[in-house]
C-alpha cells in the first residue's frame, strides 16, 4: 500500500506504522504519541511535535487523474481502508503469512537493488526514515487486498500460474546497463576540453564531473538507475550491447530534447542480465496484476463496489470530532459518486472526469485497502 502518515495528531494514530510508497508525495517521519513532546529543536527554538503534525495535516498529496487533496483526509480514509481490508482477508480466512510477507519484501529488494546497483535498499529506507518492519507492514495490507478480490472473484492457483506463463518474459527485470555519461554541445570548449582529456586517458569521471552540465556534475555523469538495453538511443544502442563493462562509446548524437542534440561520451559502467523471477515468488506480484486487470471489467463491479461499501459503512470513533467530519466528507463525494450503489441494486453514478476517484481503485493502487486514490507506485519501492 501507500505512504501511512504515523502522525495524525498523535491523539488518533499512535504507532499505526508507515511505510514508503512506489512514489509518494513526501517522505514522513514516525513522530509517535503524545503532542507536548519536544519534536526538534532549530538554532535552539524548539519545535513540539503538535506543530509537526499539523503541518504534515495541512500538505496535500498529488491524485493522478483527479485534484490534489488534504493529507489528512487522504491518510484517514487510507487507514481506515486497511483496517477494513485486514478485517475482511481474516473473515475470508486468506490473511498472508509472516513467510508469505517476508518473501514478497526479499522480491521488492532484489528488484529494487538490481535497477539502482550502488544502493542499498535498507540505507535507502533509513534515509527515507521507514523501517525494513513498517514497509512489511503496508505489504501485508497489500498483499491482503489482492487475495480479498481474488476469492471474491473466485480466481484460483491455476489462473495465476497461467498469467504468469503467458507473460514470462515480462516478469522481472531485462538485460540491463548502467552507463556514465559525458554531455556537451558540439564544438563547444567543454566539447575540446573533454576529447583532450579522454584521448590523454584521464579518468572517465573526472572528465564528467569537469565538464558535465551541472545536473551531472554531482555523481560524475553516473546514472544510478540502471537502463533496459533495449531503451537505450538506437544511435549507439548495438555499440552497447556488443562492448563489455568499462568500455567507451563516442562521441555520439545525444539527443536533448526539443530539436536539440549534444555530444556524447558513454562509458558502460556495469552489464547486467535478465532477472528472471520463479513462479513462486512472482505469484503475488502477477496476482495483483490479475486482479487489478480483471476489476476494470464491467462485470466484476460489483465485487469492486462490495468492498467500497464495507469502507463506507465502517464505524470511526475518532477523539475528536473533527475527524468524524473529515470522514463524514469522504464518505460523502464516495456516495455522491456512485460507491455503494451498484451492490445495493441502484445504478451508479458515473464520476466526472478529473474527479477524485472515491474509496479506491483496486489492489495496483489502492482499493479498499489504500487512499481515495493514491499515488503511484507499491510500498517497498524507495526513491
Amino acid at each position: 500500500m501507500n505512504r501511512i502518515i504515523p502522525g495524525l495528531r498523535a491523539s488518533i494514530v499512535c504507532r499505526l506504522g508507515s511505510g514508503v510508497g512506489i512514489a509518494a508525495a513526501t517522505v514522513l517521519l514516525a513522530t509517535g504519541c503524545g503532542t507536548k513532546d519536544n519534536w526538534a529543536k532549530v538554532n535552539g527554538v524548539t519545535i513540539t511535535k503538535a506543530e509537526y503534525i499539523q503541518a504534515l495535516e495541512r500538505q496535500t498529496v498529488a491524485v493522478p487523474g483527479g485534484q490534489p487533496i488534504n493529507a489528512e483526509r487522504f491518510v484517514i480514509d487510507q487507514i481506515i481502508g486497511n483496517k477494513i481490508m485486514l478485517a475482511e482477508a481474516s473473515k475470508l480466512n486468506v490473511m498472508p503469512s509472516e513467510k508469505d510477507v517476508e518473501g514478497y519484501f526479499k522480491l521488492q529488494k532484489q528488484l529494487f537493488e538490481q535497477q539502482f546497483p550502488e544502493k542499498s535498499y535498507d540505507t535507502t529506507l533509513k534515509e527515507q526514515g521507514t523501517t525494513p518492519e513498517e514497509i512489511k507492514s503496508d505489504m501485508k495490507v497489500q498483499l491482503a487486498e489482492a487475495n480479498v478480490y481474488a476469492k471474491r472473484l473466485n480466481m484460483g492457483e491455476d489462473e495465476v500460474r497461467k498469467a504468469y506463463e503467458q507473460a514470462r518474459n515480462n516478469v522481472g527485470l531485462p538485460a540491463r546497463v548502467q552507463l556514465r555519461i559525458i554531455l556537451v554541445a558540439p564544438n563547444s570548449p567543454q566539447y575540446t576540453e573533454a576529447k583532450a582529456m579522454l584521448d590523454a586517458k584521464k579518468p572517465f569521471a573526472d572528465v564528467a564531473t569537469k565538464v558535465n552540465p551541472p545536473q551531472l556534475k554531482a555523481n560524475g555523469g553516473l546514472m544510478a538507475q540502471v537502463t533496459p538495453i533495449s531503451q537505450i538511443a538506437p544511435t549507439f544502442q548495438g555499440k552497447v550491447q556488443q562492448s563489455p563493462a568499462g568500455a567507451i562509446i563516442g562521441p555520439v548524437d545525444f539527443g536533448v530534447g526539443q530539436g536539440q542534440s549534444a555530444k556524447a561520451w558513454v562509458k558502460i559502467e556495469k552489464k547486467l542480465p535478465a532477472f528472471t523471477i520463479p513462479f513462486e515468488d512472482a505469484a503475488p506480484l502477477v496476482r495483483r496484476q490479475l486482479v487489478q486487470l480483471k476489476i476494470s471489467q464491467p462485470e466484476n463491479a460489483k465485487v469492486k463496489d462490495e468492498l467500497m461499501k464495507l469502507k463506507l459503512d465502517a464505524k470511526f470513533e475518532p477523539s475528536e470530532a473533527s475527524y468524524t467530519n473529515v470522514w463524514d466528507g469522504v464518505k460523502k463525494v464516495a456516495t455522491d459518486a456512485g460507491v455503494g450503489k451498484i451492490s445495493s441494486g441502484t445504478p451508479a453514478i458515473t464520476a466526472a472526469p478529473g474527479a477524485t476517484a472515491p474509496l479506491g481503485g483496486g489492489p495496483a493502487g489502492g482499493g479498499a485497502g489504500g487512499a481515495m486514490t493514491p499515488p503511484p507506485g507499491a510500498a517497498g519501492a524507495p526513491r
